[in-house]
């Protein structure tokens, strides 16, 4: 392992439960509802993706950009009213990897701006050489494209890169672009099985820096 890249949602911060949530609220303004088991499917994919299925499956004939100016809404009141949530271990091990040195990076599925927004919110901007969003690749997660992208932001060869997802999506696009990957499985939230991953945890707290070093 020469560089560890870190999924964001679900990973860093705990969005994955207001995402979910805020679909619902945009939903309820048509009358429509989805179920969190539906959902899931979704985790760690392209807002756009998610949104293009869900209305064809409703029946819905709404604009995907619609959509996600709605949901974009809702949730900037919800970021306002509430901030963000870390998810519990995942600051200390990003601080622990930096002051050894190690380059780190951020390959998320949200958009550049949300991306350094909660890196400042938590003050962690400083601890990662590269922040990649997937909106700007030209296939979203399960595509590896956007770790190959980080990779080549790094500088380092992909299968010397460590990723560390919570989704199908996520943990699929990491094992496809070459690299191993220690899947963080958080039973508060999904349902994610996480199989092709090299290594699985339930709390981000069980991932330390030895067992990064062992890949």
């Amino acid at each position: 392992m020469e560089a560890v890249i870190f999924d964001m949602d679900g990973v860093i911060v705990d969005t994955e439960p207001g995402f979910y949530i805020v679909a619902n609220q945009f939903l309820e303004r048509y009358g429509k509802s989805i179920t969190k088991e539906y959902f899931e499917q979704f985790f760690g994919g392209a807002s756009e993706y998610m949104w293009k299925t869900t209305t064809q499956m409703l029946g819905l004939d709404i604009p995907v950009e619609e959509c996600l100016k709605g949901t974009h809404e809702i949730r900037e009141q919800r970021i306002r009213e509430e901030g963000y949530e870390p998810i519990e271990g995942t600051l200390d091990l990003i601080r622990e990897l930096h002051s050894q040195g190690i380059p780190l990076a951020v390959a998320s599925s949200s958009s550049k701006q949300e991306i350094e927004r909660v890196m400042d919110y938590f003050e962690i901007t400083h601890c990662f050489r590269a922040l990649v969003s997937g909106k700007d690749c030209e296939h979203p997660k399960p595509a590896p494209d956007v770790f190959l992208k980080t990779a080549r932001k790094l500088c380092i060869k992909p299968e010397q890169c460590l990723v560390i997802e919570d989704s199908n999506n996520g943990v699929t696009a990491a094992k496809s672009a070459g690299m191993s990957v220690i899947g963080f499985r958080n039973l508060e939230v999904a349902n994610q099985e996480l199989r092709p991953a090299d290594h699985v945890v339930t709390s981000m707290k069980d991932i330390t820096l030895e067992l990064c070093r062992n890949f």
